[in-house]
């Protein structure tokens, strides 16, 4: 039994959303890192805390959102074979690792807010 075309769209409009997620993910890694530069810049003109932290886990969210796009079409494919076979079994892997993986920037974040006061 093939998929409905129902079930592709929505296939499709899932994977059109972790692109939307990845590019968020990418687009807040790229002001944090641009903010710690920032930062730098306060920095030489007077005495603060030092702005490579939120360089190191903005260029990490990019990278994590880059990653995101490939996780997503990979996850695609296989809910788009998945469907033309008939054998489709729903996946979580991906929601934890993402979950996982936001939490702990969180917390790093706000760790880092902390400490830098």
């Amino acid at each position: 039994m093939v998929g409905s075309p129902t079930d592709h769209l929505a296939n499709e409009r899932t994977f059109l959303a972790w692109i939307r997620t990845a590019l968020t993910i990418i687009g807040l890694g790229f002001v944090v890192a641009k903010f710690g530069l920032f930062l730098r810049e306060l920095a030489t003109r007077s005495p603060g805390p030092s702005s490579s932290t939120s360089e190191y886990v903005g260029v990490f969210l990019i990278l994590a959102g880059s990653a995101l796009v490939g996780i997503a079409y990979n996850r695609f494919r296989l809910t788009h074979d998945d469907l033309q076979s008939g054998t489709y079994t729903p996946r979580t892997g991906m929601e934890l690792l993402m979950t996982g993986t936001l939490v702990a920037v969180g917390i790093t974040l706000a760790a880092y807010l902390i400490v830098t006061g």
